[in-house]
């Protein structure tokens, strides 16, 4: 199975809290996991989730604050419009929807955000390489 590289878009708040927590309580994460600290999810645009794919990620999960937590306001209407205009484009592109996913989590859900990132890393592995990379960086099959 080819290596796929997941990236994941963190608020700076609960999610990252997670996230630490989840390294001093010495969780094992997928090794090919990376992330990206935000101050909100809701302050990122489109282009920067794009520009993901674009530069090699083959999945991105976005880890986002619940609505009724953000320090920001709107922050999470803002991310979910995002989320939603930019999967419709991962469509028209033929990187298909499924290899961008949000999630919200609390800061004492450390053990749920680890799962998660199994999850969609086992998932996006099945998916195979993004097929939007440029060509030098596929594999072919």
């Amino acid at each position: 199975m080819a290596r796929v590289n997941i990236l994941g878009i963190a608020c700076n708040w609960s999610p990252w809290c997670c996230y630490n927590a989840a390294g001093q309580a010495g969780l094992e994460l997928p090794s090919n996991f990376k992330i990206m600290r935000v101050m909100c999810i809701g302050r990122i645009n489109q282009a920067l989730i794009l520009r993901a794919f674009e530069h090699g990620a083959d999945g991105v999960i976005l880890l986002e604050c619940e609505d009724s937590d953000c320090r920001y306001g709107p922050g999470p209407e803002l991310g979910h419009s995002n989320v939603a205009r930019v999967r419709r484009l991962l469509h028209y592109l033929g990187i298909g929807q499924k290899r961008l996913k949000e999630m919200t989590f609390q800061a004492d859900q450390k053990q749920e955000l680890v799962d998660a990132l199994w999850e969609f890393a086992g998932r996006i592995e099945k998916m195979g390489p993004n097929p939007g990379k440029p060509g030098r960086e596929r594999k072919a099959s």
